[in-house]
């Protein structure tokens, strides 16, 4: 699921790193990298420096980017009702949430296609990702929806209308 999403006028633009281009490349192509160990295939937290097994290489050196199956279990979440910055003060309220990946590290991520009424913690969720419409505006990013969209409550990405 894509959909274009220009930031609004003013926003803070999303650049990558040379550390992060393979993340933001993959999100370009709707996939979703994190940080592993390539000797072992460990998952890491997106902040790892090393991976925890001490006969692998340390550092951040010593660590790549493995595929992930985009799929996780909602832990918690935060609803925002003051922007952030200006720019963003059309879009709230909006959702964060924190969210268990199958492989096991833990994202932060905007949380789009349901009704912070509605969510529970162990909701199944699934990654979407927002491409800017011009790569001026930025990188493209992965958010989190529900696995399962309903009728009353469809993904905004799915429907073919900008993330929030």
């Amino acid at each position: 699921m894509t959909a274009p999403a220009p930031g609004p006028p003013g926003a803070p633009i999303l650049r990558r790193t040379p550390a992060d281009a393979p993340f933001f490349d993959a999100a370009a192509r709707g996939e979703l990298l994190i940080r592993g160990c390539p000797a072992c295939a460990y998952a890491l937290p997106m902040d790892a420096y090393a991976c925890p097994h001490p006969e692998h290489p340390p550092g951040a050196d010593g660590l790549g980017w493995l595929p992930a199956s985009g799929r996780g279990t909602l832990v918690s979440w935060s609803s925002v009702h003051r922007a952030p910055h200006p720019a963003f003060a059309g879009q709230v309220p909006y959702t964060i949430a924190l969210v268990e990946l199958d492989e096991g590290p833990w994202l932060e991520a905007r949380l789009v296609g349901a009704d912070p009424a509605g969510l529970r913690a162990g909701l199944r969720l699934r990654a979407a990702f927002v491409h800017p419409a011009d790569p001026a505006d930025g990188e493209s990013f992965p958010v989190f929806a529900p696995d399962h969209p309903t009728p009353d409550h469809p993904t905004p990405l799915a429907t073919g209308d900008p993330a929030p």
